[in-house]
């Protein structure tokens, strides 16, 4: 069974929340649900009934609230002739603001953990604001691995993409960083984290 996770920006549900996705063919509209809207992808689904449930403690903010959607078995493929089927990230990985994001479980060294995403057509992720960090942080607190390592005296990313400092002030004196909710750090390469790996959705 493919599992979809979709992040919609203009939805808020209450701490537990059920729904039944409809058995209908696409395309589908969004629909009004608890006072916000969901956006549903262009999919034919299994109807079944899924349990949302939060971190008890605190309702999901506008923005960062993820949806798990299931796609039945024995839909359309593309072969088959289905308008569109590919599903915007693989298999036990996550879709945030066009991105699509792996969060290990296993603890690895800085490379083993850039290789596997590597591997993955991906890389180790890349942190453009705030709330990026924030998402990353509501799926593992596990203070995982980045893709940022300090070059000389200065801190590059992997993809190539230029690093502020001003923005991501980085504690610590190691070279390969991972991050705390609130800030980057630098430790030796060789020690073990989780890591995240992230590429671009497929559209």
């Amino acid at each position: 069974m493919l599992q979809i996770m979709a992040s919609v920006s203009r939805i808020r549900f209450p701490v537990s929340h059920l729904w039944s996705p409809p058995d209908v063919l696409v395309p589908l509209q969004p629909r009004l649900m608890s006072g916000g809207w969901v956006t549903w992808h262009l999919w034919a689904w299994e109807r079944r009934t899924q349990n949302l449930q939060s971190e008890p403690e605190e309702e999901p903010d506008v923005g960062t609230t993820v949806t798990r959607l299931e796609l039945g078995p024995g839909q359309p493929t593309p072969s088959k002739g289905c308008i569109k089927c590919e599903a915007p990230c693989p298999e036990d990985w996550l879709l945030y603001g066009g991105k699509c994001y792996f969060f290990s479980e296993e603890p690895r060294d800085w490379n083993t953990g850039r290789q596997y995403c590597h591997t993955h057509e991906a890389a180790l992720a890349v942190v453009q604001s705030q709330k990026e960090l924030e998402f990353m942080f509501k799926f593992t607190r596990r203070e995982p691995w980045i893709g940022l390592r300090r070059v000389g005296d200065e801190f590059h990313w992997v993809n190539g993409d230029p690093f502020e400092p001003d923005t991501f002030p980085v504690a610590g004196l190691g070279e390969c960083v991972f991050v705390e909710p609130t800030r980057l750090v630098s430790t030796e390469c060789l020690m073990t984290r989780p890591w995240v790996c992230s590429k671009m959705a497929y559209t």
